[in-house]
């Protein structure tokens, strides 16, 4: 699959969903796609990369904070995040709770207080309660954007074998939906491990000698 394929694949996974805000879906889809495939080119042991220039491995884990503001129930990603995969309130020593988006809409305290949920949206996070008058010092994990993207143009193909575009798809569609806070992204996650794991043990007779384990970031 070239990088146009892989686009429409994984909105197609996505549901073809659009986003409100300063931000295009498709944009960000790009991003994902992109994480995913330099996951799989820096901790997988493919053959084929023997014969091209190695891909410079990026440092793909970040952390940072943030003050809350009175009021305010919605904060950016950091600029080069890609994916927050955890918020901690600093000031009561306490990890906030991941919901879907329309979990934490539904359950949304009406009387402000400590954040206790939150939930992404876009490349908006959302607490809940609302930040009462106290402030807050919410630490964020969060995964970066790939900065030295290795697919740009719509006709590039991935240099992993074509059997591994699907694995490319499937982690996209997955931190896609983890990005959107829809709950149907721990299917997807467990479709990632299996295909890694079953593909993993295919392998032909010139490369026995071939390790094909991986740890992937997710």
């Amino acid at each position: 699959m070239n990088f146009l394929t892989l686009q429409t694949h994984v909105l197609r996974n996505l549901g073809n969903r659009q986003l409100g805000g300063d931000i295009a879906i498709s944009t960000l889809v790009k991003e994902w796609i992109n994480s995913c495939y330099v996951d799989l080119v820096t901790t997988g042991k493919f053959p084929e990369l023997n014969r091209f220039a190695p891909i410079p491995v990026p440092t793909l884990e970040g952390k940072d904070s943030f003050l809350t503001g009175v009021g305010i129930d919605y904060y950016s990603y950091p600029t080069d995040g890609l994916t927050i995969t955890a918020l901690y309130d600093v000031t009561n020593d306490m990890p906030l709770v991941q919901r879907d988006m329309a979990t934490l809409l539904k359950n949304k305290d009406l009387q402000p207080g400590k954040p206790r949920y939150y939930a992404t949206y876009g490349n908006k996070i959302y607490v809940d309660p609302t930040p009462d008058s106290a402030l807050y010092t919410i630490q964020r994990l969060y995964r970066k954007k790939v900065t030295d993207a290795v697919l740009i143009e719509d006709i590039d193909v991935p240099i992993i074998g074509v059997e591994w575009h699907e694995a490319i798809e499937i982690g996209a569609t997955y931190r896609g939906k983890r990005s959107l806070g829809d709950p149907s992204m721990e299917k997807w996650l467990t479709d990632l491990k299996s295909y890694i794991m079953s593909h993993s043990e295919q392998q032909s007779e010139e490369e026995e000698d071939f390790d094909g384990g991986f740890s992937i970031s997710l």
